[in-house]
């Protein structure tokens, strides 16, 4: 529970901006107090631009204030510009993507907190006091500090740009997916289906938001024990429900400690809810508001990029080895076809009325590296969904012309899918 709480304080937008703020006050408090032991005479004894008199200082912390404040509202409006349009562009449900942006938020917390360190400058200074009591050092710091700020920010702007870009999260859905899915697995030990053990109960209610694999296989490496999980990550679990098994411990409470809930999925819950979320980016984008096809296409893509991996991992129950290489945690591994079947049916029913997106995903269905598959039932589910996105195409086509081309994209797939 701890590990759970750790995880939501600095998952919150505001964590990592906090701590920098607090962590500048401190800096500045410590560079005053070095300034009033002599930091600022030694300053002074370096003569122009650093021995300034208590005026000029006021007015440089006066203007560092001014310039921070400033661009502190300014990225703060951007980013809310760019909330804005994220969540009407690409759907809230990827809002999360985009406040989990480790360089928006420390970019954000470097301007506030430069903006608090010259805020605590300029009230310490005070333009009639003594030259040694004026905070040379720490003045001097703050320009230097501000200099590099502001090159930062030609850096920052960008990636802000970046990130509001529909293809960027798209990409990124799709390598995250793909990247789940290809995780080195192996089969389990011997035996290991057979065997009963201590049942993995939910200590509260929600979505399974992480399982740190690592740490659970560490731990079950130390102990001796096996860990089959029934949920996995972004399944909702209810209190007191068993999640999971234990077999060669006597206690499963420790597991617990590895897993984190969450009151709502995001888009780091696995891949199914990654192909989810590009599909309904795609009919986002196919809507009569935004109709942008090309961003459908490109969702389209990507969705077959990552059933081309679903279709090259093991279906058979497999298992996720510790440092010595012994098959220590099973994770729960849905059919490639169960997979498959919500997101090219959601996909189906949104692309509709759009011939060049039925056309596109059926070609790409009948690219997908299935030719020399033993499954049969794979590739009859395959021509199965090409048939069916031929059908509802055609039923919406508005000329005898895309009707053609769809018919033709359906002939090329079903010779490469044809069941021998």
């Amino acid at each position: 529970m701890a590990g759970s709480k750790r995880h939501h304080f600095w998952s919150n937008f505001w964590a990592l901006p906090s701590a920098m703020i607090f962590g500048a006050v401190v800096l500045t408090g410590l560079l005053l107090a070095l300034d009033a032991r002599g930091g600022s005479a030694w300053m002074g004894d370096r003569g122009w631009p650093f021995a300034i008199t208590g005026k000029t200082a006021q007015q440089l912390a006066s203007a560092l204030v001014t310039l921070h404040s400033t661009f502190s509202t300014l990225y703060f409006s951007i980013t809310l510009l760019v909330l804005t349009l994220a969540a009407g562009n690409l759907g809230v449900r990827l809002i999360d993507r985009w406040i989990s942006d480790r360089e928006i938020r420390f970019t954000l917390g470097l301007l506030m907190s430069l903006l608090a360190a010259s805020v605590v400058v300029l009230f310490s200074v005070d333009s009639d006091a003594a030259p040694d009591r004026v905070p040379r050092l720490t003045l001097t710091v703050l320009v230097v500090a501000t200099i590099l700020a502001l090159g930062w920010m030609t850096k920052a702007l960008n990636h802000l740009g970046r990130t509001v870009h529909v293809d960027t999260s798209i990409a990124e859905l799709g390598r995250n997916a793909a990247r789940s899915l290809s995780r080195n697995r192996q089969p389990g030990p011997l035996g290991i289906e057979r065997e009963t053990g201590v049942p993995i109960l939910a200590c509260e209610t929600g979505y399974v938001d992480e399982l740190d694999s690592d740490a659970i296989l560490r731990e079950a490496c130390n102990r001796g024990a096996f860990v089959r999980f029934l949920r996995g990550t972004g399944d909702f679990m209810i209190e007191g429900e068993q999640i999971g098994i234990i077999i060669g411990d006597s206690s499963g409470d420790w597991v617990n400690q590895h897993l984190t809930c969450a009151a709502y999925r995001n888009d780091t819950n696995g891949p199914i809810f990654e192909c989810n979320l590009l599909v309904e980016i795609a009919a986002r984008a196919l809507s009569p508001g935004i109709n942008d096809f090309y961003t459908a296409l490109t969702c389209c893509d990507r969705l077959a990029g990552v059933f081309a991996t679903a279709l090259n991992v093991r279906q058979a129950p497999q298992w996720l080895c510790d440092k010595q290489g012994t098959p220590r945690l099973e994770l729960p591994t849905e059919r490639v076809t169960q997979f498959m079947d919500g997101p090219l049916k959601a996909l189906r029913q949104a692309a509709a009325s759009y011939p060049p997106v039925i056309i596109h995903m059926i070609k790409l269905i009948g690219r997908l590296p299935c030719a020399g598959t033993t499954d049969e039932d794979v590739r009859a589910f395959l021509l199965a969904h090409a048939n069916a996105m031929a059908q509802h195409g055609s039923s919406q086509a508005g000329t005898d012309l895309d009707r053609a081309d769809i018919a033709g994209a359906l002939e090329t797939a079903q010779r490469s899918l044809a069941i021998r």
